[in-house]
């Protein structure tokens, strides 16, 4: 039997498992946080308030109006069969997503068995985060889709679509928006002067379907709401809360609200030095190779988005895959003979891994929650990214000459 074949009937499997264990456990867990999404797109259907809290039981919708609307599109028919057909998008996705990010990474080619089990790596490492966005219903995956797919076609030059993805997914969950950062610190005022302009007109956009007048209450509320639901105290001092904002208040319970943001404000500050930072290699490197540096800055960006997102739940790390299959790919392609990032790389998805409730249980998993030993893995991840970046011979010999 033809090997993608096979790989085709392993992965439609899979994929039939997930979807029954969604139907049997979503229904008794209420669809968790797709109702919100669900209840946002049925109150723009219904002439509501997107932003007033009427059942309690239900988190308050904190995203933008224009992802209300596109989630009005969902919520036309039951929320059982909104929820089914969401997450098999979500599968769908997933798919897109290790494909996308085999294009824009693999500078050199690996055989195909080699190349398989790469892939299969990726996905065992990011298997606790990818499982835990499909089962609570989260957007982790839609948005990294979406910019993984932007990345892709400004690989292509098509800046204006690239724009508009990259903004859309900035629309869901406002954290995206570093990339906007660091193409204005790398200068390339094009790219993020469009997704600004994106941006822009995803505020407007609603008006074509709700009416001006709506769409201008919703975006005089859209910000303030975030803030007042977002940065409570319980929100921000939760063990499940894997936020670099939240770090300095476990460390020193005493210091001020303003030093701990201080210091988290510095950490960003230096890790983004790395990542703007040009390595003497990527300069020399060209066609694919300096492709393959853009990758790495992407990839580290990718890490930042869940670190320093001050409600940093762990669906929020599904964003790693593209992060891990960067990493990954380096070491296959170094034979992994880099053990510095060889052990970087491992270390990360122990950390990212142990606290898993299939393994832990959940008293256990509470505590090593509390320990940070997620966030600690996507750190490890960073700092081998920057290993590759700036002493990884990822050349052959006279590439550079």
């Amino acid at each position: 039997m033809p090997r993608k074949i096979i790989i085709a009937i392993l992965l439609g499997s899979l994929s039939l498992g997930l979807f029954i264990h969604y139907q049997v456990r979503a229904p008794k867990r209420n669809f968790s946080d797709y109702r919100v999404y669900y209840k946002a797109g049925r109150d723009v259907l219904e002439g509501k308030n997107i932003y007033v809290r009427e059942i309690e039981e239900i988190t308050p919708y904190k995203y933008s109006p224009v992802f209300a609307v596109f989630m009005s599109g969902l919520s036309i028919v039951n929320r059982k069969a909104s929820a089914s057909i969401f997450f098999i998008l979500n599968l769908i996705f997933v798919f897109f997503i290790f494909k996308l990010s085999r294009k824009m990474i693999f500078f050199r080619g690996i055989t195909t068995n080699k190349e398989l089990l790469l892939l299969a790596l990726v996905l065992i490492i990011n298997s606790r985060f990818i499982l835990n966005c499909l089962d609570s219903g989260q957007v982790g995956i839609l948005i990294s889709f979406l910019l993984i797919l932007g990345l892709f076609l400004l690989s292509l030059g098509k800046y204006w679509k690239a724009a508009f993805l990259i903004g859309f997914s900035i629309m869901i969950k406002y954290m995206p928006f570093l990339f906007v950062i660091y193409f204005l610190l790398k200068r390339n005022f094009k790219v993020g002067g469009l997704i600004l302009f994106s941006m822009a007109s995803y505020c407007l956009i609603p008006a074509i379907f709700i009416g001006f007048k709506s769409n201008l209450l919703y975006l005089n509320e859209w910000i303030p709401y975030i803030t007042s639901t977002s940065l409570d105290q319980g929100s921000m001092i939760t063990s499940k809360n894997h936020s670099l904002w939240t770090l300095p208040l476990r460390l020193f319970p005493n210091i001020s609200s303003f030093n701990a943001k201080l210091v988290t404000v510095a950490f960003f500050i230096i890790l983004m030095f790395f990542i703007v930072s040009r390595s003497r290699n990527a300069s020399k490197g060209g066609g694919k190779i300096c492709l393959f540096h853009n990758c790495l800055d992407y990839a580290m960006i990718f890490i930042l988005i869940p670190l320093f997102n001050p409600n940093a739940w762990l669906h929020n790390f599904v964003i790693l895959i593209f992060p891990y299959m960067a990493a990954v790919y380096y070491l296959f392609v170094k034979g992994f003979k880099d053990k510095i990032v060889l052990f970087l790389v491992f270390s990360s998805f122990i950390l990212s891994s142990v606290g898993s409730r299939s393994l832990a249980g959940d008293n256990l998993q509470t505590i090593l929650d509390y320990l940070f030993l997620v966030p600690v893995g996507a750190l490890l991840l960073f700092a081998a990214l920057a290993k590759i970046k700036f002493t990884g011979d990822i050349y052959k010999p006279g590439e550079l000459d």
